[in-house]
């Protein structure tokens, strides 16, 4: 009687510890959201999950979510890592999804798994037409449901292995691209790396040789055997299957998370209801996932001749490796909480202060003190121009204001806002020809520049031709007789190729005389 009164607080006390681990997932990532909102970011705790093609990568993921969403198998699925915000609720029976838009993070859409389905194929298929075929931009989809784990998982494309060979240049190509991929992925610190491998002897690892070249110790890798339930037929004796389970220093070097790798198995087929199907709902391959499991330890066991100890029975199947991830990552958001909280009450007294002076400057915002305030400002002004216009040293900006103290301007500065002077053949003058060219000026010294540039350009320009035809057309009768005035003559034609030759040049000393003086 005891034990049947006992399992009902046990059960109560269990759900009561999985809501208290959700409202912190929530909680943390809300914290999240607010610095990522005030650009003040923090490392965020996830998996990274690395393996290669043919590893049961996306298999795997899919057994850790609780639910089918993405297509398995052979070649290249995944050309874009995917980020998945995975979070525990009770309430939601089927996946309640949203994908973040790739333009605006923080606009998200709520899609079903189907239209999810389409934009990753549309992606695949897009990326496979591009010159480089994969891209580093993550797939984000924020994820809720009754079996998801509190976990942030990142699925990258799986690495590929390529034979030697001529014929396969373009498929080492793709390797050399995707190994880039992840490993700059790899290089985030905050990141556990959980890498896959599907092999029976550990000697013959593959993706740990890339993990180590980023992590060599393995101190933030999870490391995952899959396709268990394929290796245990092999193994012909119990001293491989000891050797399998707990392999020896040597041979995994590093000091890996966890101290021994996880082994996992997922069973196949698909959830759905065509005649290839072979789950009819996401809760029958949950259970096949848990079935699996037991039978997985069946048989080592009775390859082994003997029961697993509890420690090794903590390394068999997804279940394990699912909660050991929870509670890494719950770690790591505990050990992060620490360095949000200054983050976000520096921002807090940040926008407090602002407020208070906003609130301060909104309070003398009525029309008798604008009004004052204006004419300050303008008797101020005048008298500064006419004393910058005379000529000083200095223009301090608490005198002049920073607007006067930032247009001392080069001859080049000058040139680019205000105009330069255009030579008839088309070209601006060189600078250093132009006296004090590289110095900013402001006031009087910049007009006198600006008028030596005029006086140079213009003392440069030849006489313009004078035809003879223009000479006769010039002459003309006086009122009192029929004679020429020669002196009008000059005077006339001097006039007119005067106002050809110097207006364009009037013209640009106008515009850059205004420029100078305001």
């Amino acid at each position: 009687m005891a034990g049947e009164e006992s399992s009902p607080d046990s059960a109560t006390k269990n759900i009561d510890e999985l809501e208290g681990q959700w409202r912190l997932y929530e909680a943390y990532n809300e914290l999240h959201g607010l610095a990522q909102e005030f650009d003040t970011p923090f490392d965020a705790p996830a998996v990274l999950v690395v393996g290669h093609q043919t590893d049961g990568k996306s298999a795997l993921v899919e057994a850790l979510m609780g639910f089918q969403f993405n297509h398995v198998g052979g070649g290249t699925k995944t050309r874009r890592p995917i980020t998945l915000h995975m979070k525990y609720n009770p309430e939601c029976d089927t996946p309640l999804c949203h994908l973040l838009s790739d333009s605006d993070p923080s606009v998200s859409h709520e899609k079903s798994l189907q239209d999810i389905q389409a934009y990753i194929e549309a992606e695949n298929m897009r990326l496979e037409k591009e010159t480089c075929q994969f891209s580093a931009k993550e797939i984000i989809i924020r994820i809720e449901y009754k079996y998801c784990p509190n976990l942030t998982i990142i699925d990258t494309p799986g690495l590929v292995a390529p034979a030697p060979s001529r014929k396969n240049r373009a498929l080492q190509a793709q390797a050399r691209a995707v190994e880039s991929l992840v490993r700059a992925k790899m290089q985030h610190r905050e990141l556990i790396i959980l890498c896959l491998e599907d092999c029976n002897d550990w000697s013959n690892a593959t993706t740990r040789r890339v993990v180590m070249q980023i992590d060599p110790e393995l101190s933030r890798t999870v490391v995952v055997a899959t396709k268990l339930d394929t290796k245990i037929p092999q193994f012909a004796r119990a001293s491989d299957v000891e050797v399998f389970l707990s392999p020896p220093a040597s041979t995994l070097d590093g000091f890996m998370l966890g101290d021994s790798p996880f082994f996992t198995s997922v069973p196949s087929g698909r959830v759905g209801f065509g005649p290839e199907s072979v789950f009819r709902s996401n809760d029958e391959f949950k259970q096949a996932i848990s079935s699996r499991e037991v039978e997985d330890l069946v048989a080592l066991e009775e390859k082994l001749g003997r029961a697993l100890s509890k420690q090794e029975r903590s390394r068999i199947g997804v279940n394990s490796l699912r909660l050991f991830l929870e509670e890494l990552l719950l770690k790591r958001y505990m050990d992060s909480v620490p360095s949000i909280i200054p983050l976000l009450e520096k921002e807090y007294r940040s926008s407090t202060r602002k407020l208070s002076e906003l609130d301060q400057q909104l309070s003398s915002l009525n029309e008798a003190k604008l009004k004052e305030k204006g004419r300050t400002f303008h008797d101020l002004f005048l008298t500064k121009l006419s004393l910058l216009l005379k000529g000083t040293v200095i223009a301090p900006p608490d005198k002049f204001g920073k607007i006067t103290s930032q247009l001392g301007e080069t001859l080049q500065d000058e040139r680019v806002n205000g105009g330069a002077f255009i030579g008839s053949d088309g070209l601006q003058f060189p600078h250093k020809l132009i006296p004090n060219a590289g110095m900013r000026l402001y006031g009087g010294a910049q007009y006198h520049r600006a008028m030596a540039e005029f006086r140079f350009v213009v003392g440069g320009i030849k006489c313009p031709p004078i035809t003879r035809e223009e000479i006769v057309n010039a002459c003309g009768v006086e009122d009192i007789h029929d004679g020429t005035n020669y002196s009008r003559t000059a005077c006339v034609i001097a006039v007119a190729k005067a106002r050809d030759t110097f207006e364009p040049f009037l013209h640009q000393m106008e515009m850059g005389r205004v420029w100078v003086e305001s």
